[in-house]
């Protein structure tokens, strides 16, 4: 039986480092593994920030596009790695 996956929208244009990364990591906690979460930023830095999260954690980031209403990516939840220090 093939799973379902969903996809959620948040808003984060308008806000700086480190709210866009703290509203992410928010929705992301709150779906289940395969699941997406679509971003929409302003912040032009919040793209490390995604990039170094999701590599730290193993999620899936990608780049969907940019327009004027500001860049948007989308991040595929995976099971979390344990955080190695």
């Amino acid at each position: 039986m093939k799973t379902k996956h969903t996809t959620t929208h948040v808003d984060a244009t308008g806000l700086n480092c480190p709210m866009p990364l703290m509203i992410l990591k928010k929705a992301v906690d709150q779906v289940s593994v395969g699941d997406m979460v679509e971003i929409t930023v302003t912040d032009i830095h919040a793209e490390l920030d995604f990039e170094i999260w999701c590599e730290k954690f193993g999620h899936e980031l990608i780049k969907l596009d940019e327009h004027t209403a500001g860049i948007k990516y989308s991040v595929i939840k995976s099971v979390q790695r344990p955080v190695m220090e």
